[in-house]
């Protein structure tokens, strides 16, 4: 008698009922083979979602196993590396302005594992052989943006783990041009489905125009305040990012919390390092510094009403 087929690993990845929901909507991925120029690849998916022909059976696909298998490895390397939050895994999100456009989260990154998440995140397994991170970018641009483009996120990251054993992370930043023609793309394929015309191969071109420009920006007060700031506090957060690592590695392999001159680690019942900053300590440096002196209060002729005091003393926290 012969074991039944991937009995080990054959739970992970995406369920049964999953690849039913997913024919009626056009995911991230889809968006890549939309925007592919592989007109044979459109048109196979656009018999897919028609019904015509089943999906791709992926479960022999041994790229496509490594992938599913090494992803909780490549989101803790992710939250190790960046000391961000991963969440939102597998939660399945419809574009509101239309709902034919969705994406299954590989995760939202957050800065705390309540705060508003400011990024989506795809983690990927690729080959290293002839690796190039930039054609990575571009083979997964249209997944990347089109998952922005639903989760209304400023930025996607790539997190992507190769076969040797190369961890490497790329950012994205959102396009509303490209979104505004994916949107278009998208629907057009999804008329197509609908009418049973033959789909083609959508390109999209953003006007460049306003792209090539090299624009001297020295005249802009808000540009050059914040230039300033970048160069102020350009080694500064280098050396808290090398800070938070080296405080961590000194943490007592016994302790559950350790602390001292104004910083606390604890361990949280996942296992993970926080890191928690006394706030008024902090406050104190940067006024002592004159880094980042209190802010002026502006003159009014109007009377203001008097606000209570609701100042919020906890501690700055950030997770590792």
């Amino acid at each position: 008698m012969q074991p039944p087929s991937y009995r080990r690993t054959g739970h992970i990845g995406m369920s049964e009922e999953a690849r039913k929901a997913r024919m009626s909507s056009i995911g991230g991925s889809d968006a890549k083979i939309i925007m592919s120029g592989d007109q044979k690849a459109i048109e196979r998916l656009w018999r897919e979602k028609r019904g015509e022909i089943p999906p791709l059976d992926m479960s022999e696909v041994i790229l496509v196993n490594l992938g599913n298998l090494t992803e909780p490895l490549n989101a803790d390397l992710f939250e190790k590396e960046t000391g961000w939050w991963v969440t939102d895994e597998q939660r399945k999100v419809h574009y509101p302005e239309w709902d034919k456009a969705h994406t299954t989260l590989d995760g939202l990154v957050r800065e705390t594992p309540t705060s508003d998440p400011f990024a989506v995140v795809e983690f990927k397994f690729m080959f290293p052989f002839g690796f190039d991170i930039e054609k990575a970018i571009e083979k997964y641009y249209p997944q990347c943006q089109h998952n922005m483009m639903v989760t209304d996120q400023p930025v996607a990251y790539l997190s992507i783990l190769t076969g040797a054993a190369q961890w490497y992370k790329a950012e994205i930043e959102a396009d509303v041009f490209y979104h505004s023609e994916l949107l278009k793309a998208e629907q057009e394929f999804w008329k197509c489905v609908e009418t049973g015309q033959m789909p083609g191969t959508p390109e999209i071109v953003v006007p460049l125009v306003d792209r090539i420009r090299v624009v001297d920006m020295n005249q802009s007060n808000e540009w050059g305040e914040h230039a300033e700031w970048l160069k102020k506090t350009a080694t500064a957060a280098k050396k808290h990012e090398s800070s938070k690592k080296a405080i961590k590695n000194l943490m007592p392999a016994d302790a559950k919390e350790a602390s001292g001159k104004g910083v606390t680690v604890k361990l949280s019942k996942d296992g993970k390092l926080l890191i928690d900053i006394d706030k008024d300590q902090v406050k104190k440096i940067d006024e002592e510094l004159g880094i980042f002196p209190p802010p002026t209060k502006k003159s009014s002729s109007k009377p203001r009403k008097k606000k209570g005091d609701n100042d919020n003393n906890k501690d700055t926290a950030e997770a590792a």
